[in-house]
């Protein structure tokens, strides 16, 4: 399965509420992540400041998006 252990899925609440019944199967649990998940296209994505990933870091800055083309905005 595709799912790194830090990649969030999103779930209807209807899913979620499956998700979360311990009666779910695991099979069944997988199966809602690989096809019932919501799509990328579902969200608006845009960069952000890398002091993100610094637990340290806090305030609303850090989700602020930043402009891409503004040298030492890049993520890697």
């Amino acid at each position: 399965m595709d799912i790194h252990d830090r990649r969030p899925v999103t779930l209807s609440p209807e899913l979620a509420r499956e998700w979360l019944d311990p009666a779910t199967p695991k099979e069944r649990a997988e199966q809602m992540v690989i096809h019932q998940g919501e799509p990328t296209e579902a969200f608006e994505w845009f960069k952000v400041d890398r002091a993100i990933g610094n637990v340290r870091n806090q305030g609303p800055d850090l989700i602020r998006p930043i402009d891409p083309e503004t040298p030492g905005n890049d993520l890697f």
